[in-house]
């Protein structure tokens, strides 16, 4: 008897975000997110860019 896997088990690939397709799509929709409508999202090595930025900020 094979033991079938949970939905916890599985590795998903990354999800790429292309900010064209997001900004076309959104257009269709009133309902959502006004950033995504916007092309405002960003990835995740955007993400960490700014993070590691703003923590190397002294403070005042």
């Amino acid at each position: 008897m094979t033991k079938k896997k949970d939905v916890w088990d599985i590795d998903l690939p990354q999800i790429k975000f292309n900010r064209e397709s997001t900004k076309q799509q959104a257009q269709k929709y009133r309902m959502g997110n006004v950033k995504l409508a916007l092309g405002r999202g960003r990835t995740r090595e955007e993400f960490e860019k700014d993070r590691k930025r703003i923590l190397e900020l002294r403070l005042p």
